[in-house]
This record gives C-alpha cells, structure tokens and sequence, in this order.
C-alpha cells in the first residue's frame, strides 16, 4: 500500500476529473493520502475532501505567503 505523505487534490487542475481520479486510488494501491492547505481557501477545501474520503487526510495550515487573510474569525 503507498501512503502518498504530501497531495493537493483540491487544486483547480484537478476540477474536471477529481472525483473519478480519487475514486480510483485505491485500486492503484494509494491506500491513505494527506492534503495539504496552505491558505484559508485550501484548509476549506481539504477539509472537504477529507470528510468526503475516509483515506484522505487532513493537514492544515497557512503558508506565510498567505497569512493576511488570518484574523479570530477565520480561525474560528
């Protein structure tokens, strides 16, 4: 089994086939993924992917390229 350790599957190559290419890891033998958000919108959007996979991980953060974005509401 491959644990793919660093993914960005919510990225917007990925729109037109996203659900067909991540239906089919497992059969590819990727048996559990991380994605990463590094900004507000992609902590969102991994979050999402990993609630709809149960072998898509969650890592979540803000790159310092992204932190103007960071206030108590966003961190709620």
């Amino acid at each position: 089994m491959i644990f793919e350790t660093h993914a960005h599957y919510d990225d917007e190559v990925f729109n037109e086939d996203r659900g067909q290419l991540l239906a089919g890891l497992p059969e590819k033998g990727i048996g559990r993924v991380i994605n990463v958000g590094a900004s507000i919108e992609t902590t969102r959007t991994t979050l999402a992917l990993a609630e709809a996979y149960d072998y898509i991980y969650a890592a979540v953060g803000v790159h310092p390229s992204d932190i103007d974005g960071l206030n108590e509401e966003t961190y709620s």
